[in-house]
């Protein structure tokens, strides 16, 4: 039996263009200028987030536990406070090309909460990823959603199968991705035709085309990038069970063109931009 649809897909349309942390190749990712260009790019695109705790209690947006990754600071983001956290440039150790330019240094980006991006974006739709392992961090990120009442627009998510079952236990209406063990469990039951037993709590699967992520799809290193999870058939598959393919993440705009005519429900990409004209093109 399909899964009953939450609220956030009654506004789903016939495919998603999913903004990977914002346009987070024109701006540093996860700042509320990358948000903002990714919209005005796609004003109908899901915005793609990630958060972590701050040590005074604040919920960050950032993909990277460690500040070095991709700001001017240094060590874990649960280590400082807000106020240190703003003194940090976001997009500083960025680099497209191997550490020969650093597009976004001088710029003036800041880190952003989580508060700031649900007031700057009332009306967007956000999948927001649940990166740090707490039970009291879930919980304060579901308690922000329903501050901001924004139940219907969030589809919360993250690696960390009990995590994701915390989520689902405190707010049913809140639309949750598939864990990693979930996703796995879906494979393994694919693979083996034994579909009609499966049973998940997810309401979509946001999930790569390969096992291994450790190689850029952009580098067309397809030998080296695990086994092939996503086929024409594994969508099928999700489809006769009521669940939506998400694939991230995905820049090549021959690799977007293939996806959707697989059937995929959406793509999560750095260009929200290129993903968009070649959606609206085939509309």
């Amino acid at each position: 039996m399909a899964p009953q649809r939450k609220p956030f897909f009654s506004r789903t349309g016939r495919f998603e263009i999913i903004a990977h942390r914002g346009s987070s190749r024109e701006f540093p990712e996860n700042t509320l200028a990358s948000f903002r260009r990714a919209l005005e790019i796609c004003p109908q695109a899901i915005l793609e987030l990630d958060v972590w705790p701050s040590r005074d209690g604040h919920v960050m947006v950032m993909h990277d536990g460690l500040l070095e990754k991709s700001t001017s600071g240094a060590g874990p983001v649960f280590s400082k406070t807000l106020a240190e956290l703003r003194e940090f440039e976001a997009g500083y150790s960025i680099s497209f090309d191997s550490g020969v330019t650093y597009p976004y240094r001088g710029r003036g980006h800041r880190l952003a909460t989580l508060p700031e991006v649900f007031s700057e974006f009332p009306d967007a739709r956000m999948s927001v990823d649940i990166k740090y392992n707490a039970p009291a961090f879930a919980a304060q990120v579901v308690k922000l959603v329903e501050e901001f009442h924004a139940e219907d627009r969030v589809i919360l998510g993250s690696f960390h199968n009990r995590i994701v079952k915390l989520v689902r236990s405190l707010n049913s209406r809140v639309a949750t991705s598939f864990s990693k063990a979930e996703v796995l469990r879906f494979i393994i039951m694919h693979k083996l035709c034994l579909l009609r037993w499966f049973r998940g709590g997810g309401d979509a699967m946001m999930i790569p085309e390969y096992t291994s992520d450790r190689y850029p799809e952009e580098a067309d290193e397809v030998l080296l990038q695990g086994m092939h999870v996503v086929s024409p058939r594994f969508i099928k598959d999700a489809h006769k069970k009521g669940i939506p393919v998400f694939i991230w993440t995905v820049n090549r705009s021959e690799n977007m063109r293939r996806l959707i005519n697989w059937g995929v429900d959406g793509i999560v990409s750095d260009l929200p931009g290129e993903l968009c004209k070649i959606v609206v093109g085939r509309e």
